[in-house]
């Protein structure tokens, strides 16, 4: 069965209790920092791991010094959905 696209304000009040996500028309996305580049690096494979697992992969996942950006949505629903939002969930109780 294929995901819903969620309105703007579903995903508003599903991110309200996430610290740091926000919505765009590119998904959503959080970046978040660390205290090394290795511990970014370390919690990107983290996220890979765990898109592997779910079957649900960000969009964009961006490694920088210290920080890392995570941007997920969901194609074949043309926007965010449900997945998006448990993904996000997951990784902030990373």
């Amino acid at each position: 069965m294929k995901p819903s696209k969620l309105s703007t304000p579903e995903i508003q009040t599903a991110l309200e209790p996430l610290s740091g996500w926000s919505h765009s028309d590119m998904g959503i996305s959080k970046t978040f920092s660390f205290s090394s580049y290795g511990a970014g690096v370390a919690f990107a494979v983290q996220v890979a791991l765990l898109a592997e697992k779910t079957d649900h992969h960000p969009d964009a996942l961006t490694i920088a010094y210290k920080k890392v950006t995570v941007t997920y949505i969901t194609h074949s629903a043309g926007g965010v959905t449900a997945l998006d939002l448990e993904a996000a969930k997951t990784l902030s109780s990373l």
